[in-house]
C-alpha cells in the first residue's frame, strides 16, 4: 500500500487554488471560498484517472512562532486592568494568544496587546485586533486593525556614484 505526503495549496486572496496532478502535470483551478470555515482538505480526481489529496491553506500571512509575554485588554479597560498573556505566535496580519483563564470577550472585540518584541527592550509596542476566534482558557486569534507600528526613522546619506 503506498502512502504519498499530501500536497499543500495555498489559497490566494479570491479564494481559489491552482491545483497540479503530479501524475500528468494538468492544472486544475477551483474556488474554494465555500470550505474556509469547514474543510481544508480536497479530494481530487484528474481527467487522467488520478486521484489524490490535497490540504488547503486560507492562510494569506506566515506565521512565525514566539513566546512572548503581553498584557492584552479590552479598549475601553484601563491599562492597570490588563490581562496577561503569552503571544504564541504572530504574522504580518495578526497574533495567536495563549491565555490560561477565560477572558469576558466575543468574536470581532477589539483588544488592545502591548508587549516588548524581545526582552531586551525598553519600548513596549501596543497593537490593535479583532478578535477572529475564541477558545476559552485556551487561545485568542487576532486580526491587526491598526497601522504597524513605526520605527525610528534613519537619516538617509547620500551615496556617491
Amino acid at each position: 500500500m503506498k502512502t504519498e505526503k499530501k500536497q499543500k495549496y495555498f489559497v490566494n486572496r479570491k479564494e481559489a487554488v491552482a491545483i497540479q496532478c503530479l501524475a500528468c502535470g494538468r492544472v486544475g483551478n477551483f474556488s474554494v471560498a465555500s470550505l474556509k470555515h469547514k474543510k481544508h482538505s480536497l479530494k481530487v480526481t484528474c481527467p487522467c484517472t488520478e486521484t489524490f489529496e490535497v490540504d488547503l491553506e486560507f492562510r494569506q500571512d506566515f506565521r512565525q512562532k514566539t513566546n512572548l509575554s503581553c498584557s492584552i485588554r479590552p479598549f475601553s479597560t484601563p491599562k492597570e486592568r490588563a490581562r496577561h498573556c503569552i503571544i504564541a505566535d504572530q504574522s504580518s496580519g495578526g497574533l495567536l494568544l495563549h491565555v490560561t483563564d477565560e477572558v469576558p470577550i466575543r468574536h470581532n472585540d477589539t483588544l488592545i496587546v502591548s508587549y516588548r518584541p524581545d526582552s531586551n527592550s525598553s519600548q513596549e509596542i501596543e497593537r490593535i485586533i479583532s478578535v477572529r476566534h475564541y477558545h476559552p482558557g485556551r487561545h485568542i486569534g487576532g486580526a491587526f486593525i491598526d497601522t504597524p507600528p513605526r520605527r525610528e526613522a534613519r537619516p538617509i546619506s547620500a551615496a556617491s556614484h
